[in-house]
């Protein structure tokens, strides 16, 4: 898109710049400022930074702390406006309102909708009073909001500080606590991460050259798919994790079971060192 330039997310179980895990972070907000901005992006007529706090398409990708707390230097010290994207990490989804509380990271602008009233069309942008300063009626009538859509959001609301945040929170750890052992126990995992009910884990070939297992991810779908279970994709190689906030642990247990189940099922019949050409072998598949 014209006048959008992209610099990588912080990735940092495949860290564009070769760091490992637990010194990544910082060298992707250091891009806008060393790179973007010193050659082909003046400051001065950068008008935002946008991000998603939390990655949702490009693979459920939870960054590091100082990834943010650099972002926010970087744009104080060139008065760029820091938005997030809040519409998939946003409304409970992550344990907290908002992903960017757990950074305690504050953006001028965020935006959000689905969640936001439980699927009925609705969105908003929210900004500090200094930026939001359009007069009355200047985004027009298309804009003017859906009173049906805003009395969901409404209840959507009262039942999130009711009790369902708190149980994305409860419930995604203890998700994580079970999960955390799948690459020790499953040589298809290669990592799972996530925040409250927003958990990615990305398949691999191998866990050390950290293959991408595309095809086998594609298979995991459709035989959790036979199994009873939906699951989707996200970016190449990962499966997310983004479950009703009302789920419960016996829920989430099911869950979890249809899904070692078919980590076991696909590493019975595949073996990685001997068995490069897997594409197949599974695409479609199911026990």
């Amino acid at each position: 898109m014209p006048g959008v330039h992209h610099v990588p997310y912080p990735y940092c179980y495949r860290c564009s710049y070769g760091k490992e895990p637990s010194t990544c972070g910082v060298e992707c907000a250091r891009a806008i400022e060393d790179q973007l901005l010193r050659t082909i992006l003046p400051a001065e007529e950068t008008a935002a930074i946008v991000i998603e706090p939390v990655q949702g398409e490009g693979g459920y990708i939870v960054p590091p702390r100082k990834f943010f707390d650099e972002l926010a230097a970087i744009a104080k010290r060139h008065g760029i406006l820091l938005v997030f994207d809040e519409v998939q990490s946003g409304m409970g989804r992550t344990g907290k309102m908002w992903a960017a509380e757990h950074f305690d990271a504050n953006p001028d602008i965020f935006t959000v909708a689905k969640g936001i009233a439980s699927g009925m069309p609705v969105s908003a942008m929210v900004a500090n009073a200094d930026v939001m300063d359009w007069p009355p009626g200047s985004h027009a009538s298309t804009f003017g909001g859906n009173p049906v859509s805003c009395a969901a959001a409404i209840a959507t609301i009262e039942l999130l500080e009711a009790g369902l945040i708190e149980n994305a929170a409860r419930v995604g750890s203890y998700m994580r606590s079970r999960m955390d052992s799948w690459a020790s126990r499953f040589p298809i995992v290669g990592d799972v991460r996530g925040l409250g009910l927003m958990i990615g884990i990305e398949l691999v070939r191998d866990q050390q050259t950290k293959e991408k297992a595309v095809v086998e991810r594609e298979s995991i779908v459709n035989m959790a798919f036979e199994r009873g279970l939906l699951i989707l994709g996200a970016g190449d190689n990962v499966i997310r994790l983004s479950p009703p906030l009302t789920i419960t642990t016996d829920q989430a247990d099911f869950a979890m079971d249809v899904l070692e189940d078919c980590f076991t099922s696909l590493s019975t019949d595949y073996d990685p060192a001997v068995n490069r050409n897997h594409s197949a072998v599974h695409e479609g598949c199911g026990v």
